[in-house]
């Protein structure tokens, strides 16, 4: 027997004995009528989500609220299951279910690590001898592809934006690979111009808090790679000086009504005020849809990845100047060969196999 079937077997057996464990339980309670005791699901997971408030970024936060919410309280709510009543079965159902409304595996995966989370802290104050969610099975993965833009594809939609607020963040964007909130959250203190350099070390995100939507400004990264500092293609540098020059002088001319709330932002409309993620994500999608290209504003970060890895750059560089934890990220999410890189990978074949 391999050390895989060997595993395997013990998944399984431990999964037997957790069963044979709540199916007793059952048995006894319906036997001696004992009432249902502890705390209900929902409530504990609704409890260790006010808990990790102050531990996590607000825009993180806000993710797991919509999740929590949104799926998981309704679902076990409706159940009425206890904490020590969850199983492995009763956590499959469920991810049963919510793949069946539509959700996918990704979605799913992550509500599977709130939910283990939450079992693992209801674990740790011994209201449970263990985490069932360590031995449920999740529903299988979906193959994650990112779109990606031609070179002539991106000067098209630059084209589409040319008289647009949102020319910059796209352009800078498409140019340097970075996140949403990354471009959003530039100022001209992260720029040097003389030395041709972006720092990347502030970020604008929304988050909602009663029902109103805020916006976020941080000065802490997605991830420690996140910071960093990238020397800027002669071009854009260009452009972005033009820019500040423009923006000055906007500022001159209509002080009556321009904001100086962002005046040390790079992204900003003809008034001053910040665009905000909201606005370039719809403004975005409008002006790719008249032009009938199917990609979201965070395509064009893979289409910078695949870019330059599809012009020679090597992977390790790529990983680090978008600024991922682990070249694996990079590999497995933002790069997409083309069928021109397949056609050379066939002729390769061809070349040695007649040798």
């Amino acid at each position: 027997m391999t050390f895989e079937e060997i595993e395997t077997h013990g998944k399984m057996l431990e999964k037997i004995i957790l069963r044979l464990e709540e199916e007793n339980q059952r048995l006894r309670e319906q036997l001696y009528g004992v009432p249902k005791q502890g705390i209900l699901f929902a409530d504990w997971i609704t409890e260790w989500l006010q808990n990790k408030r102050d531990s996590i970024k607000i825009n993180t936060y806000q993710a797991y609220t919509s999740q929590i919410n949104l799926h998981i309280v309704p679902y076990f709510r409706e159940k009425g299951l206890m904490v020590s009543e969850i199983t492995p079965k009763v956590l499959e159902d469920y991810y049963l279910c919510k793949k069946s409304s539509g959700l996918s595996s990704t979605t799913i995966r992550k509500h599977h690590s709130n939910i283990c989370a939450a079992l693992q802290s209801a674990m740790k104050n011994n209201l449970i001898p263990s985490n069932p969610a360590l031995l449920a099975d999740l529903p299988l993965g979906d193959h994650f592809s990112g779109n990606y833009l031609s070179v002539n594809q991106f000067r098209c939609i630059l084209s589409q934006l040319e008289h647009s607020v949102l020319y910059t963040p796209v352009l800078i964007a498409g140019i340097m690979g970075l996140r949403r909130s990354e471009v959003l959250g530039l100022r001209w203190s992260d720029l040097n111009l003389q030395t041709r350099t972006m720092c990347i070390q502030h970020t604008v995100v929304k988050s909602y808090k009663d029902h109103k939507l805020n916006l976020v400004f941080s000065d802490v990264p997605k991830t420690k790679t996140s910071r960093r500092t990238l020397p800027m293609p002669e071009k854009l540098c260009s452009y972005l000086e033009n820019l500040r020059e423009k923006q000055c002088l906007s500022y001159m001319q209509n002080q009556s009504y321009y904001s100086r709330r962002y005046l040390k932002y790079i992204c900003v409309d003809h008034f001053g005020e910040l665009i905000t993620p909201d606005r370039l994500s719809v403004g975005f999608g409008r002006a790719v849809k008249e032009l009938n290209i199917r990609c979201r504003f965070h395509d064009l970060r893979h289409t910078c990845a695949s870019l330059l890895v599809q012009h020679g750059v090597n992977l390790k560089l790529v990983s680090a100047w978008l600024g991922h934890n682990s070249i694996s990220v990079t590999s497995d999410i933002y790069t997409h060969l083309t069928y021109k890189d397949k056609q050379l990978v066939a002729q390769t074949i061809d070349s040695y196999m007649t040798d």
